[in-house]
């Protein structure tokens, strides 16, 4: 695809394969963003908005998962990971 010239480069193919997978497999979406925010690198905000919901809606998603929910950053080191991550956002 590269070679073709369709996608500039192999990071743009795989983006787009994953978006693609995303698409036809929406459970797939919510499982990995559920392991990115139980494990701490997303917020409940950045949860919700790359699942297209209020943060309302996610909480209630998470509790229908059965997702413990931690709100505010527990350690001085989740507020920094927080911090970086609103930076590079």
């Amino acid at each position: 695809m590269v070679k073709a010239k369709i996608y500039p480069d192999a990071d743009a193919v795989m983006r787009s394969a994953i978006q693609a997978l995303f698409l036809l497999r929406p459970e797939q979406k919510l499982h990995m963003v559920i392991s990115a925010y139980a494990s701490g690198e997303i917020s409940l905000g950045k949860a919700a908005e790359l699942m297209g919901v209020c943060s309302e809606e996610m909480k209630e998603i998470f509790r229908q998962m059965g997702v413990k929910l931690h709100l505010g950053p527990r350690t001085i080191e989740e507020l920094r990971k927080e911090i970086e991550n609103f930076e590079s956002s």
